[in-house]
């Protein structure tokens, strides 16, 4: 019952943070922003391949990750005044939330960063609470709520770490900026360096394609910090304790899976 509390509370608390990005009057939450043909018929796409690949349950409880992770961003961004932004799913790549701007200073960028992996915080929780609640009553939820809580820890550990395109090299190229100005460069090539040599190490040549396709964007993220206002050095210290608090949760949620990957 604790454990379900401690959910609900995390429930509570993310509503707080994103309540702009919910769906609350103006309807900015949920407002679908043109009807793409193209994004709907990839979104079913990618549903079909991680089912096929996965099986329903894993391919399921994938799909729902990604799609709540990626509703973060969008919630974030809307939180920081970008009302155009929307998500797709991507077959085997998962999703991307999009706007037709970037954010306008560092910090906004963090957040919105650190918003797609955080607000499958309480889901995980919840997941993972109601579960044991359910064991002894209706086991088929109780096992696919496990599993889906599993899933959403460990592809939100996977999206913290420090390597580029994931949201925790974006995160780590805005810390960098603050905490070593003039540094960025070297910090950029040095993520894309180890995370090359993770994917030949461990042969996720998947990871190494998207590692090598996501250069230019590298290069071009660069210069749009550039011009984005800074983040102060205290505030950067919190981003930073929010990171590494919210990169450990999610790794105790994920342990099963990382555990058979390491």
């Amino acid at each position: 019952m604790l454990a379900l509390l401690v959910a609900l509370c995390l429930t509570l608390g993310t509503w707080a943070i994103l309540r702009g990005g919910f769906a609350v009057a103006g309807g900015r939450g949920l407002k679908i922003i043109g009807f793409d043909t193209n994004a709907v018929g990839l979104g079913v796409l990618a549903i079909i391949v991680a089912i096929y690949y996965y099986g329903w349950q894993y391919g399921l409880a994938l799909v729902l990750s990604v799609v709540i992770h990626e509703y973060g961003h969008v919630a974030a961004y809307r939180v920081c005044g970008h009302d155009d932004a929307r998500f797709r799913l991507i077959p085997i790549m998962g999703g991307v939330a999009i706007s037709n701007r970037v954010p306008a200073d560092q910090q906004s960028a963090f957040f919105i960063a650190l918003m797609g992996p955080a607000i499958c915080l309480a889901p995980m929780a919840l997941c993972y609470a109601l579960s044991d609640l359910l064991y002894s009553t209706w086991y088929p939820a109780a096992e696919f709520l496990g599993i889906l809580g599993l899933i959403l820890g460990f592809f939100n550990f996977f999206n913290l770490l420090p390597f580029w395109p994931l949201d925790g090299g974006r995160i780590v190229q805005i810390l960098a900026q603050t905490f070593l100005p003039g540094t960025t460069r070297q910090v950029s090539i040095a993520m894309v360096v180890i995370g090359a040599a993770l994917a030949f190490l461990t042969h996720s040549y998947i990871i190494l394609f998207f590692i090598l396709i996501s250069w230019g964007g590298l290069m071009q993220s660069e210069k749009v910090l550039e011009i984005q206002r800074p983040m102060s050095r205290r505030r950067a210290l919190l981003a930073l304790a929010a990171y590494a608090l919210t990169a450990g949760a999610f790794y105790m949620g994920g342990a099963q899976v990382l555990g058979g990957l390491l």
